[in-house]
């Protein structure tokens, strides 16, 4: 038995789930129930899954049945056959054994100093009294942080060049037809998908010149970051990678790496803004050296607005899921927006309560999957959290923020969900500082 849902056109569905993703969402799990079948253009056979046990059983079921590479094929283009998000199996864990050391906490740790350079060095351009969106920071801020992190210092011309591209790459991308399979004809750079292809040349360019020159510095020479490690002698029985296979993982990382972060930063702010006793009381934790309410605050924002609403599993042969029975061929879309906004999961979900991730039980990873789950659970979590914690704690410290009193509508940003207004706020002074007026605004 297949789950039901709606009857209209494949073309129709896709177009509701581009123009308004929540709606699309909560709509058809309050009329179908909490698995329902979609037609999104030209995929046919694909189901939501807001039931918490039930994707589970996808998330953390065997990744030989459960294949993500597939579900990510449209992004071959752009990031290549050798990034994580399209290996599935044995090549998956081999690149992500590879991948970790670069990952782990005591690794991204090192960059928070980094982190808070640029932080504070983008503020400084920031105008007081003019409403600004703070997306556009947050952007710039991520962007930069990322490109440093994994390819190290280069000069500083070919650094803004990289942001640059990258910035490029996605304002070209917000096009949906940009990477749909049927509109990927490049004609001379004119289409959509031509442009990305430009921009995704230059980039790979400079990542293969990079590549070359990391391979011949010895192990003092090389930098912390990502590139120099991957391309770095073996440093274990995992073995190494190919020039393009890291060049394949630095454009996933570059690309991936700094977007959602970035919206995930635009909704801690548009939510800190709107609630000022949560507000104040960060504020006076972080004057106080204590970091636990910091780390509530971060997690609710992204259970309230996950960056990343859905995620998905194309299937290789029939599988028994929930009630269900799905032939192979289907993909199936485990909804964490709808399982974080599920009141039997978490009680009052529209409310914005950073308690609820220091009360206990706390929230299991189960239930709070805002990087996902199982053998596909995002390899750069630490780092985005750690990235988020400290952009917050930079901003606080020096900036008196006000919310624009308009709402915030939740929008599709790519493949993210984003204030639909880019979180606009207004400048109100500087902690500590005397606020100079008529400083020239990169904010706006």
């Amino acid at each position: 038995m297949l789950p039901p849902g709606p009857s209209s056109p494949g073309i129709w569905q896709m177009r509701q789930w581009f123009r308004d993703p929540v709606g699309f969402m909560e709509g058809n799990g309050d009329r179908y129930g909490p698995v329902f079948a979609v037609k999104l253009g030209a995929l046919k056979r694909c189901a939501f899954i807001a039931d918490p046990a039930v994707a589970w059983q996808v998330l953390s079921g065997d990744p030989a049945s459960f294949r993500m590479g597939p579900t990510n094929r449209i992004f071959r283009p752009v990031l290549g056959e050798g990034s994580l998000f399209l290996l599935d199996g044995e090549e998956h864990r081999h690149h992500r054994r590879l991948l970790t050391p670069s990952f782990h906490p005591r690794a991204v740790r090192g960059y928070a100093g980094l982190i808070e350079e640029i932080a504070a060095r983008e503020m400084a351009g920031w105008r007081v009294d003019e409403p600004f969106a703070l997306q556009r920071p947050m952007r710039r801020i991520t962007t930069e942080s990322i490109v440093r992190i994994v390819i190290g210092v280069c000069s500083p011309e070919r650094d803004a060049e990289i942001r640059d591209l990258v910035r490029e790459m996605l304002a070209i991308a917000e096009n949906p037809l940009a990477l749909m399979p049927q509109f990927q004809y490049e004609l001379g750079g004119r289409t959509p998908f031509g442009k990305v292809m430009n921009v995704t040349r230059r980039i790979e360019a400079i990542l293969h010149e990079e590549i070359g020159l990391r391979r011949l510095l010895r192990p003092d020479e090389r930098g912390a970051d990502v590139l120099s490690a991957l391309a770095g002698p073996a440093p274990h029985e995992d073995g190494f990678m190919s020039d393009r296979e890291i060049r394949d993982e630095c454009m996933t990382m570059l690309i991936a790496g700094h977007e959602t972060t970035a919206n995930a930063l635009s909704w801690a702010f548009e939510r800190l803004l709107r609630h000022p006793v949560i507000h104040d009381r960060l504020l006076a934790e972080l004057d106080g050296g204590d970091d636990g309410y910091l780390d509530a605050v971060v997690r609710e924002t992204l259970r309230q607005r996950p960056v990343l609403p859905i995620t998905a599993r194309r299937i290789s042969g029939a599988q028994e899921v929930g009630a269900f029975t799905f032939p192979a061929g289907w993909t199936l879309m485990p909804c964490f927006y709808l399982i974080h906004h599920d009141p039997e999961v978490f009680p009052e979900p529209d409310r914005f309560r950073p308690e609820r991730f220091l009360e206990e039980p706390k929230p299991s990873s189960r239930v709070f999957l805002p990087f996902g789950a199982g053998s596909r659970h995002c390899v750069g979590s630490h780092l985005a959290l750690m990235t988020i914690k400290t952009v917050i704690r930079v901003v606080l410290s020096r900036a008196v923020l006000e919310a624009d009193p308009e709402p915030e509508p939740i929008v599709r940003n790519n493949m993210t969900l984003a204030p639909g207004r880019g979180a606009t706020a207004v400048l109100r002074g500087r902690r500590g500082t005397a606020v100079a007026r008529g400083v020239p605004s990169r904010a706006r």
